[in-house]
């Protein structure tokens, strides 16, 4: 119940079983397993303590219907005792839930006079304290009220719309006005974290001394209670990199709220208008067609109120004269649509057509594609010195050279299975190139070896290819 009523202050709602199984586990007993995590859960909930709901997502399976998965969430009474157990260990009293404006700005100005005495003026310090503890109580209350599962079945009800604009309101009113207190809220608790807390913890000691009581607190513990409260207001307004600030938190559950709110609004407002009775539409239109004596004005009556019958769409994929979208449809010109034979057995027909043989043009190909064939075979034999190349000799490869030269090593690799090519380390094949002639190449898996090129350096394996021209 304490792990329930500490997610109800964080603003977190429901839990579910994985995490609360993970959590007795962390903190009690490694042994607290699946069977003892449902009879205390059931037995929470028919004490009243806690109230179940069950989700249903994308069930998939039979198996997964039957294990059905709940969400658990502390009840208001549940709330109460722990709150009151809570007033007890810390002395605190419990406040009505609400979203107040002016709370956050007490203790803006608050903090503000604090830091501007950099710490000294440690008189504001209790003040802080008080509206910091009223900020977090009332609007973690008032956030679980309204996300609890008693509210959330009240406005699905129709009843529910006579509050919706009081309650729209005042959830928009608190974000417009608190959102933009949020820079502010951050400065001051990020310049909090420079102020020296020994004054303050001198000055809060005194106050424990003045008072006389067998179970006071000692200088030790006033300091990690400062401490605590320092992080405490940083985490609350910055947040820390775990996890989002509760600010953030708030803003994002009110605005949630207002989502939900209004789309049951507009569902609502939807089934009212589907329901409506349509009969005085009905007789005044009537009356217009009655009133009309020209067939041709009532055709025209008739397509502007109920639409055309029978309307036939096409889509014209040519393209318009249109150079941007704000163009005006009717200022254009209509584009062509060609329309073919339509019916199962009409196809569209083909007409024969002649294949002119161009045979000057075919020279010309060739004899470009011989051209650039001696080209390239002369730029890879100006690398064979007495038809053998050795990679590691080479000064300067150019580019179309080194895409062929790679082409060649790597048919010869794939000529070795996979595993052969791990273990053994030199590779030996024949290959046909596409100049017309053939080449041995050496692989040498254990040398590396790098080539300059015209746009960086090649690693490889040590590589030398001895050429056989036919």
């Amino acid at each position: 119940m304490r792990y329930f009523y500490k997610r109800h202050r964080q603003m977190q709602g429901a839990s579910y079983r994985p995490e609360l199984i993970q959590m007795m586990q962390e903190n009690f007993s490694l042994e607290y397993g699946e069977i003892e995590m449902d009879q205390d859960l059931e037995s929470l909930v028919i004490w009243g303590n806690l109230q179940k709901q069950q989700e249903f997502f994308q069930i998939r399976s039979i198996e997964e219907y039957r294990n059905k998965n709940f969400r658990y969430q502390i009840t208001e009474e549940g709330v109460l005792v722990e709150e009151m157990v809570y007033q007890l260990l810390n002395q605190k009293h419990a406040a009505r839930g609400a979203l107040d404006e002016e709370v956050f700005r007490e203790l803006l100005e608050l903090l503000q006079v604090f830091i501007d005495s950099n710490g000294v003026n440690c008189t504001v310090w209790p003040s802080i304290r008080e509206a910091f503890r009223k900020v977090g109580a009332d609007t973690a209350n008032y956030i679980g009220y309204i996300t609890s599962p008693e509210v959330d079945s009240r406005m699905k009800t129709e009843a529910f719309l006579v509050y919706k604009d009081r309650f729209v309101n005042y959830l928009r009113n608190f974000i417009s006005h608190v959102q933009s207190l949020s820079y502010n809220f951050q400065s001051l608790v990020t310049a909090l974290e420079t102020i020296v807390q020994t004054p303050l913890v001198g000055w809060l000691y005194q106050k424990e001394l003045e008072i006389p009581t067998f179970d006071g607190m000692n200088q030790a513990e006033v300091a990690e209670q400062v401490a605590g409260e320092f992080l405490a207001l940083k985490n609350w307004f910055a947040g820390s990199s775990e996890r989002p600030s509760e600010y953030d938190n708030l803003m994002y559950q009110t605005d949630q709220m207002i989502a939900k709110i209004t789309g049951l609004i507009y569902y609502y407002g939807q089934e009212v208008h589907q329901y409506q009775s349509r009969k005085k539409d009905y007789l005044q239109l009537a009356k217009w067609f009655g009133q009309t004596n020209q067939l041709e004005q009532a055709k025209k009556m008739y397509a502007g109120i109920f639409g055309l019958d029978h309307t036939r769409h096409f889509f014209v994929s040519e393209a318009s004269q249109a150079t941007n979208n704000r163009s005006e449809s009717w200022s254009l010109e209509p584009a062509t649509l060609l329309l073919g034979p339509r019916g199962q057995r009409r196809r569209a027909k083909s007409e024969e057509k002649r294949i002119i043989i161009d045979h000057e043009r075919q020279l010309t190909k060739m004899q470009e594609y011989q051209m650039k064939l001696a080209e390239e075979q002369q730029k890879i034999g100006q690398y064979f010195e007495n038809d053998r190349l050795d990679f590691s000799q080479i000064k300067q490869l150019d580019r179309t050279s080194r895409q062929v030269f790679l082409k060649w090593i790597s048919k010869a690799m794939a000529l070795q299975l996979p595993s052969q090519v791990k273990e053994q380390t030199v590779i030996e094949h024949k290959i046909m190139t596409e100049l017309d002639f053939e080449v041995m190449i050496h692989i040498d898996m254990a040398i590396r070896i790098q080539v300059s090129c015209e746009d960086g350096l090649l690693e490889l394996p040590q590589v030398i290819m001895e050429r056989k021209i036919r």
